[in-house]
């Protein structure tokens, strides 16, 4: 078959047995298919199917990529036909591919290229305007990344910084058909709140934020939450200190030591409702590809789902530039930093910033969990 050269993907239908329900499907929690009803659309029956689909997914696109190799160009989930997608760039990949089952269109970037311009990007001086952090604001680099379905790298900016983000683009060496300037309406800002009374752990004495995932004999949570040797509480209970935080960086990430005499940590991620018999496990930390579905739980807005949309994502916050984040369409809120991202009972990582509410809709940015437990060399704990 004649292959086509331009925007392009590789549709690849997923096993015959996909969409079929497992355990880790069947035993969503009621709150999540509600929230997955709520924001998504989806009922029980749809929910359960998207779960499994989205778990798979993963494992079929790791194939996927390995048999294309160098001229990987990314993968996500299809938003109306629901297959997953790879790009590749030339027509030997493409047969390898076909011979895993897939049906190859050519695209002319490959990840690694798009990548590299990113990377490029990261270690550029980017000049912010300095009403950033006020609401008069109306310039401003809000975030870049690689969107895998465009196969360019877009930088998300402010109507009165257009102009500077192509500057930006045309210095690391894109040419106009590989990038994309999307105007944003506000920056990310971290979801940290000054704390009147609440649940969740509080920092300092004045902040909320949000437990992520418990491991080892702590818990990891948002890195802008607190700096190294600050002290927490949960319940008004001294609960232990930040023993490690990265913020801004190349990440947003914490691991807070807890006192594992006075608090039992458990491998699972509080769904605001039921009993403890119906905490959702956590199980293990497969990362969800571009366009599956993916739920947050936290002190504010409690349980919220959305899409995975974009990864490798670079944030300008006005503390500063973070890499490496992961962007949904879930929605989030102050004191929700911290909090937990997840597929079904994969953990996903730790909710960093938002633009956009939950009335009118809203775009987070998470820090993936896998980096994290590198980092602190600590493990999840995991329900059995």
């Amino acid at each position: 078959m004649e292959l086509t050269r331009l925007l392009a993907c590789l549709a690849v239908a997923l096993p015959v047995a996909y969409g079929a329900p497992t355990e880790t499907a069947e035993s969503l929690h009621p709150r999540i298919l509600d929230a997955m009803k709520r924001d998504l659309g989806l009922d029980a029956e749809q929910a359960v199917s998207r779960v499994k689909r989205d778990i798979d997914a993963s494992e079929l696109i790791g194939q996927l990529q390995a048999s294309a190799g160098a001229s990987f160009a990314g993968a996500w989930i299809g938003e109306l036909d629901e297959k997953v997608n790879v790009a590749v760039t030339d027509e030997i990949s493409a047969e390898k591919v076909t011979a895993v089952g897939g049906n190859p269109v050519i695209v002319s970037n490959t990840l690694s290229k798009l990548e590299q311009a990113q990377e490029a990007l990261d270690n550029t001086d980017i000049e912010q305007a300095s009403i950033m952090s006020t609401d008069e604001k109306k310039s401003g680099i809000a975030s870049y990344y690689v969107d895998v379905a465009s196969n360019k790298l877009v930088i998300e900016a402010l109507a009165d910084s257009l102009d500077h983000a192509k500057e930006l683009a045309k210095k690391v060496g894109l040419s106009e058909s590989e990038f994309e300037i999307r105007t944003v309406e506000e920056m990310f800002t971290t979801s940290a709140i000054n704390v009147y009374g609440g649940d969740a752990y509080i920092i300092g004495g004045n902040t909320r934020c949000s437990i992520g995932f418990n491991v080892g004999d702590g818990f990891v949570s948002a890195g802008h939450c607190g700096k190294t040797g600050n002290k927490v509480t949960y319940n008004n209970q001294a609960m232990g200190s930040f023993a490690g935080s990265t913020f801004p960086g190349s990440g947003d990430m914490a691991y807070i030591k807890v006192d594992t005499k006075t608090f039992n940590l458990m491998a699972r991620i509080n769904p605001w409702g039921g009993s403890d018999k119906n905490r959702l496990p956590v199980k293990g930390s497969k990362e969800s590809a571009v366009g599956a579905s993916i739920c947050r739980s936290g002190s504010t807005t409690q349980v919220r789902c959305g899409k995975v949309t974009a990864l490798k994502v670079t944030v300008n916050y006005s503390q500063g530039r973070v890499t490496g984040m992961t962007r949904t369409s879930a929605c989030a809120a102050g004191g929700d930093s911290g909090g937990s991202f997840y597929t079904g009972d994969q953990a996903q990582g730790i909710t960093s910033g938002a633009s956009g509410n939950c009335e009118a809709g809203g775009t987070t940015v998470f820090q993936p969990i896998n980096p994290v437990l590198s980092a602190y060399k600590v493990g999840l704990r995991k329900a059995g």
